[in-house]
């Protein structure tokens, strides 16, 4: 063998390894869902994803059953707020972020071109429109709400679809504007969706094959994201003087590890560790004068592996599942 032919090859070896170790790193296992609701009928949907992980395409976000859907606003009515950031490939993945307002669809604002390329010939229920401005740049993002079909109608009767262009590709051949590849999205919505006081959203995510611009449906995976109220209790009883306080902190039935407050009258008297069963306890110090006392958990929305059982059945790889953040008041416990 040559210098020559030897040289060839080791450059060819090398290609092949790249393309290799491309393949092996190219994941989809990111993507994450997170939603609470406010009283008014605010409702806040958080997603986000890895910019390690291949391009979203799309997501279909199935609404739980119970939900109430209000589709009356008039066209350019604003309905709520966004914000978002993605990693801007065309300018070297720095990160970008945007912002604007979301407002039901104008008349035309979307063609309908694009929202068949996006959700085949089912006509939405309503067309909404995240109106947000990047770098001097506006980028219109429809979103659609309509019916889910097949095996998604067993979690919930709509559901809240995007479409995103691909970000490795040139912008005029169909490509992302700044070459966008999404990162994080935070949509408030006011008076569109109702609440319900438990049930589970559930994201499926599809990406892009790599530098193609194609979908990669059977990447597809699931992120779902648990609503459930949460509770906390608290007793006390008054043992050879000293007074001793007990309590639960739960959600959706389970018990929940986390900080609790107690509060002798609005003032608070200490800090305490909920275990993973959610109780706690507390012996009030001798030299209190305190007679009434209250608990006072805050819950941050957290990681719910359970939740994602229920999505076995479906041959869809569930990621990162999540379960609603709650704040929550005892009843007063009186000790003299």
């Amino acid at each position: 063998m040559t210098t020559r032919t030897r040289t060839a090859v080791v450059a060819v070896a090398a290609l092949v390894a790249l393309a290799l170790a491309a393949v092996a790193t190219a994941a989809y296992t990111s993507p994450k869902l997170s939603v609470s609701y406010a009283p008014g009928n605010i409702t806040n949907i958080v997603a986000s994803a890895s910019v390690n992980d291949d391009s979203t395409a799309r997501a279909a976000i199935v609404i739980p059953n119970g939900t109430t859907i209000t589709a009356t606003a008039a066209p350019g009515t604003k309905v709520g707020t966004a914000k978002a950031q993605v990693s801007a490939l065309a300018l070297g993945g720095a990160l970008l972020p945007l912002a604007g307002d979301i407002v039901v669809a104008p008349t035309g604002a979307v063609t309908p071109a694009s929202q068949t390329a996006c959700i085949g010939p089912v006509a939405p229920q309503l067309t909404l429109l995240l109106v947000l401005q990047a770098a001097g740049q506006t980028i219109n993002l429809p979103a659609y709400i309509l019916p889910t079909s097949g095996a998604q109608t067993a979690l919930g009767s709509t559901q809240l679809v995007f479409c995103l262009p691909p970000p490795d590709i040139p912008a005029d051949k169909g490509g992302a504007t700044f070459g966008a590849k999404f990162l994080s999205a935070d949509l408030t919505l006011n008076g569109v969706i109702g609440s319900v006081v438990q049930g589970a959203w559930a994201a499926f995510w599809t990406p892009y094959n790599a530098g193609v611009g194609t979908v990669n449906a059977a990447a597809t995976v699931v992120s779902p994201a648990v609503i459930a109220p949460g509770g906390i209790t608290l007793t006390g009883r008054k043992v050879k003087s000293v007074k001793r306080l007990s309590g639960r902190v739960t959600q959706g039935g389970a018990g929940v590890a986390t900080r609790v407050t107690i509060l002798a009258g609005t003032k608070r008297l200490a800090t305490v560790a909920a275990k993973a069963n959610g109780t706690f306890t507390y012996a009030v110090p001798k030299k209190s004068k305190a007679t009434t006392f209250r608990a006072r958990a805050v819950v941050a929305g957290r990681a719910a592996p359970a939740a994602c059982t229920p999505f076995a059945a479906l041959g869809v790889p569930c990621v990162n599942p999540t379960s609603s953040g709650f704040a929550a008041t005892s009843g007063a416990v009186r000790l003299r």
